[in-house]
């Protein structure tokens, strides 16, 4: 592997495009080579989200929940670079009413369209580690 951070900053600008969205701990870019992914960066180390995020993802993918998640396709090995599914934008009147109980942040913008569907693309604060693999829903208060 290369120390240089000359080839480590041609490689970001390789796989990532435009910044689309800054939260909390991470930033999200667009990918020139991967179109239909976006690029999740880590801003500080402690935060974890990406793991968690990849985690959740493995344990649900095979699942009927899993129709709630944005995919994740890779995460570099220490955390700090994620590779997921794009979603597109919604019309706030397509939002469901209810939502499973492990998802806690209705903000509209952590949500998106995948496959035919409404999914959450910002899970890496969700609680499905305490509430566990459940059907149960909620009401959701949605919010901008």
């Amino acid at each position: 592997m290369s120390d240089s951070p000359l080839m480590h900053r041609e490689a970001f600008n390789l796989l990532c495009d435009q910044k689309i969205g800054e939260g909390m701990s991470r930033t999200v870019f667009d990918s020139k080579v991967l179109p239909d992914c976006v690029i999740k960066v880590e801003s500080w180390a402690c935060s974890f989200q990406n793991v968690i995020e990849w985690e959740t993802w493995q344990r649900v993918k095979d699942t009927e929940l899993s129709n709630w998640f944005a995919p994740c396709r890779w995460i570099s090995p220490n955390g700090s670079i994620l590779v997921m599914e794009k979603t597109e934008r919604v019309a706030k009147s397509a939002y469901p009413e209810k939502m499973p109980i492990f998802f806690t942040d209705f903000k509209y913008l952590n949500y998106g369209f995948y496959d035919g569907r409404i999914v959450c693309h910002d899970y890496g604060t969700s609680l499905i580690f305490e509430h566990g693999m459940t059907k149960r829903t909620k009401k959701a208060e949605w919010w901008d």
